[in-house]
């Protein structure tokens, strides 16, 4: 086992709407902390980002490339892959000096992913910070390759009852008018791009705790899970048992966060007080955002995981059990619409998750769990057989 470096870089990760942001909020209030912005999605998006600078022994190339991913840092993946060019180094505090000093402690990597940890180990160490911070919840899916890259990586797990999880998406996607003046105040363009859908956002679901459950097995040292209820219900001990896996001095300030929550801040803001941000009132708001067959999809598809996590099923009734088939054919549709094709990207063709990628770019779920969701209809179709013969 790898001995802790004091300035291991700290991943948070999971399924959306988890409280990743929640956490990260928390835990960047540490003085040695430094955070990137939003999120990257930098391994997610190497097979673009590779045609986009493919040759990285040219000179002009490399130093295009260690532009874009200062750009990524300090603004995200949205607003940094879609309106880099607007912003030059002078908008972070940094300037042409500093840019060479970190081609020069970089020099010797020429591969992209291996630029990624040293080029945020140099922003961090200008920002007079000790380690870093990135959150991108789909990351889940890429744990093995960040292990492979940076062995000392300290990941956060964020785990929540699916059916709130549910919820939250399904708040999210039916408030657009919401969540439209949200990403505009975050100057970020409007995403439309994901549809909330219970069978497929509950095999998402799935996906990111089987790509978890993998790691924790394999590299214990290198991941820690954590559970949203137990972050807003107890968050001193949960805080606590965090900060002592990440090597993180613990401390009350670090509890002193605002509002998080996503899918309800602009709602509900006008009934909080500035510092309320960890609070247990969304943890059983599922009850009556999730109809009964959204509720009974949930459930049946995800028993076993729900039951991993100390999750307890409800009962959903019959009736849910009978307009399933009615929200299954809608999901067939959906999986059309997301891969943009007629064909199942994944199943049918077989293709890597590279090649995905790059055929299916703007596509709302993550490419690495793409034959996890397209098994989702056939999966519950085959369940409801069984269930109601």
């Amino acid at each position: 086992m790898q001995a802790d470096r004091p300035n291991s870089p700290i991943f948070i990760v999971g399924y959306m709407h988890t409280g990743t942001s929640l956490i990260k909020a928390i835990l960047k209030r540490d003085p040695s902390v430094w955070a990137l912005a939003g999120e990257s999605h930098f391994f997610q998006d190497l097979a673009k980002v590779r045609r986009e600078f493919p040759d990285l022994t040219d000179e002009a190339t490399r130093r295009a490339y260690v532009y874009y991913l200062i750009k990524l840092a300090y603004l995200g993946h949205k607003h940094g892959v879609t309106h880099r060019e607007k912003w030059v180094l002078a908008d972070f505090g940094l300037t042409e000096t500093r840019f060479e000093e970190i081609l020069a402690a970089t020099s010797a990597l020429h591969e992209h992913e291996s630029l990624f940890g040293p080029v945020i180990d140099c922003l961090t160490e200008f920002a007079g910070k000790e380690r870093w911070i990135e959150k991108t919840p789909v990351h889940v899916h890429f744990l093995a390759q960040i292990i492979r890259l940076m062995p000392d990586a300290k990941i956060i797990e964020m785990v929540r009852d699916p059916r709130a999880a549910l919820a939250s998406r399904k708040l999210r996607q039916t408030d657009s008018e919401w969540l439209d003046a949200k990403e505009r105040a975050e100057l970020q363009e409007v995403d439309r791009s994901t549809n909330y859908d219970p069978i497929l956002d509950s095999m998402m679901w799935k996906a990111a705790i089987h790509a978890a459950r993998e790691v924790k097995r394999n590299r214990p040292q290198n991941i820690v899970s954590v559970r949203y209820e137990d972050l807003v219900a107890d968050p001193l001990a949960t805080v606590g048992r965090v900060c002592e896996f990440a090597v993180l001095p613990y401390s009350d300030e670090m509890l002193n966060v605002g509002w998080i929550n996503s899918a309800t801040l602009m709602k509900e803001q006008a009934d909080r007080t500035a510092k309320s941000g960890i609070s247990t009132s969304a943890v059983e708001k599922w009850r009556n955002e999730l109809t009964p067959t959204e509720l009974f999809i949930c459930q049946f598809l995800l028993k076993s995981e729900m039951r991993e996590m100390g999750y307890e099923p409800v009962p959903a009734g019959l009736g849910a059990r009978l307009k399933a088939p009615l929200i299954l054919a809608r999901t067939a549709v959906n999986l059309i619409q997301v891969s943009t094709g007629v064909v199942i990207p994944g199943v049918i063709t077989g293709q890597s998750d590279a090649e995905l990628a790059v055929q299916f770019p703007t596509a709302g779920y993550p490419i690495g769990a793409y034959n996890v969701v397209a098994e989702a209809p056939s999966c519950l179709a085959q369940q409801l057989i069984n269930g109601l013969s």
